[in-house]
């Protein structure tokens, strides 16, 4: 008699659990390898957005001012400093190797623009150094407030627009005033942003960070030593709106003026004279903050990097003093990455 020769049903239910366990095995070594690439990722971004404030400085003697505020979209004829309506991420795209996106609309008398406004090429382009991988990809993501667009980009505002939206924030100090609030609307026109007042965001002594609304800070204005004050950091979003736009820190675009979605803080003023501490966060579900804190989808960490270009990964358990500090470019105090 010939015998046959095979698997019985019990032999290959066996191989097949044996393999469902190393496959359980391996997935999450896998899924940690891509994680740490992903976040090497955010620290090569976040170092080129450094490298390009310092080098911007070193031009203009001034860190990138963060402009008019969030009624306000850039405009490339007008330069680099306090006239820019534009935002701090605007100001760094000539060192970025991204001058022919700056130029978008340059020479165009855009004060009438109502339909086809140029600009809109710029705020729907996808950047890659402004969006960490581990969160999202750098696309154009649907703008669902657009009667809160600023005014000088009526052709968004009158119609359905993808924009594209940045995964980190300028530090803009440990404290801000209760009835200024951390961001500014701006003048209501170009007309009167002459005679504006800009206080106190472009006031060395109430705004302890290193970029505000029509600010002009310097490196050496940085008495608390430059490894030790944040520059740029990730920010913190609910994982349930990374691409909805209904944050309230994320529903406008890039290059916006001076806003929670581009611009944020270590601290905050309080009722009682003291200043609270906007501790960073991990990405949460549902979990709805001020706006202005910093934070990250990697577990555990965020990503920032300092004002010598330098970039540190901050762990979420990080004293509260040390970090409050690390938004402080002048206050006596030294912040520290340390847990």
């Amino acid at each position: 008699m010939r015998r046959q020769h095979g698997f019985t049903l019990v032999e290959l239910l066996v191989v097949i659990a044996i393999i469902g366990v190393l496959v359980a095995l391996l997935l999450p070594a896998v899924q940690a390898a891509r994680e740490s690439a992903r976040r090497m990722q955010c620290t090569n971004n976040l170092k080129q957005l450094g490298l390009a404030s310092l080098n911007f400085e070193s031009t203009y003697e001034y860190l990138p001012t963060s402009g008019w505020g969030w009624r306000w979209q850039p405009e490339p004829d007008a330069g680099y400093g306090v006239d820019q309506p534009g935002g701090w991420a605007y100001n760094l795209l000539s060192f970025m190797e991204l001058q022919n996106l700056r130029d978008i609309g340059k020479g165009v008398d855009l004060t009438n623009v109502r339909t086809d406004d140029p600009r809109m090429a710029l705020i729907s382009t996808p950047i890659q150094a402004f969006n960490c991988p581990s969160r999202r990809a750098a696309a154009a993501y649907p703008l669902v407030r657009n009667g809160f667009l600023s005014h000088n980009l009526s052709s968004c505002r009158q119609n359905r627009c993808d924009v594209t939206r940045s995964d980190y924030s300028i530090n803009s100090g440990n404290t801000f005033p209760l009835n200024g609030g951390g961001e500014t609307a701006g003048p209501n026109s170009a007309a009167r942003a002459e005679g504006f007042s800009w206080a106190p965001f472009d006031d060395p002594d109430q705004m302890s960070g290193i970029s505000s609304a029509h600010s002009k800070f310097r490196l050496a204005m940085i008495t608390d030593g430059t490894s030790n004050t944040m520059l740029i950091g990730e920010k913190y979003l609910r994982t349930d709106f990374y691409e909805t736009g209904q944050d309230p820190a994320d529903d406008q675009n890039i290059f916006v003026g001076m806003d929670r979605d581009v611009n944020g803080y270590t601290g905050r003023g309080n009722d009682d004279g003291n200043n609270l501490v906007l501790r960073p966060e991990q990405d949460t579900i549902g979990l709805a903050l001020t706006g202005y804190e910093f934070g990250s989808t990697h577990p555990g960490v965020f990503n920032a990097v300092n004002c010598d270009g330098s970039v540190s990964t901050i762990s979420l358990d990080i004293d509260d003093l040390a970090y409050y500090h690390l938004g402080g470019r002048n206050d006596g105090e030294r912040g520290s990455t340390l847990p």
